[in-house]
């Protein structure tokens, strides 16, 4: 059997050769691990110019690897219903921060923010705003919400959709942040 000339060079070649594909892994396998922690490349804060939005329009963006929705709905929206129709018109079982407990689940009247996934699977619902009634529907099981994304009773999701933890920043923007314990997420 032949012996190689240089030993060391040979050494010196497959550590090199190794180096880069350890190398190489890394960069392939960073998306992949990017994907299943989305929460570690945002900078704990979103800000979202929503002035464009007219009456029944809405906007989505991407938020800590889930969808937000902004909805613009009308006067009384959140009135049309009767709460005896709802399961938790009060939402005292859902998720929200502290400035939602109220009757819009909102800062203001006229918008709405939540996260696009229903209750029940986690599908995402479709907004209707002919049906100011009920203007968010899941087209997975057919569950009906409010313009508050309160659940009617009949709905087979047994809570409201979760709203994220916002504050306003201008007349027509808010700003979504990362959550803490002192902000009371419930």
């Amino acid at each position: 059997m032949l012996e190689p000339k240089n030993p060391n060079r040979r050494k010196l070649l497959l550590r090199l050769v190794q180096g880069f594909s350890i190398t190489g892994l890394g960069f392939l396998a960073y998306p992949f691990f990017k994907v299943l922690m989305p929460g570690l490349s945002e900078d704990g804060f979103l800000e979202i110019d929503y002035q464009d939005l007219a009456i029944g329009e809405w906007k989505s963006v991407s938020w800590l690897g889930r969808t937000v929705i902004i909805f613009k709905r009308g006067v009384g929206w959140t009135k049309a219903v009767g709460s005896s129709v709802l399961k938790d018109p009060l939402s005292k079982t859902s998720v929200q921060p502290k400035f939602a407990e109220n009757a819009e689940r909102s800062h203001r009247d006229d918008v709405f923010v939540f996260y696009s996934n229903c209750t029940h699977l986690g599908c995402e619902v479709a907004i209707h705003p002919e049906q100011s009634a009920a203007p968010i529907q899941c087209p997975c099981h057919q569950s009906r919400f409010d313009g508050a994304g309160r659940v009617f009773a009949e709905a087979v999701a047994s809570r409201n959709l979760e709203v994220p933890f916002y504050r306003p920043i201008a007349a027509n923007a808010i700003r979504l942040e990362r959550v803490t314990p002192s902000d009371g997420i419930g």
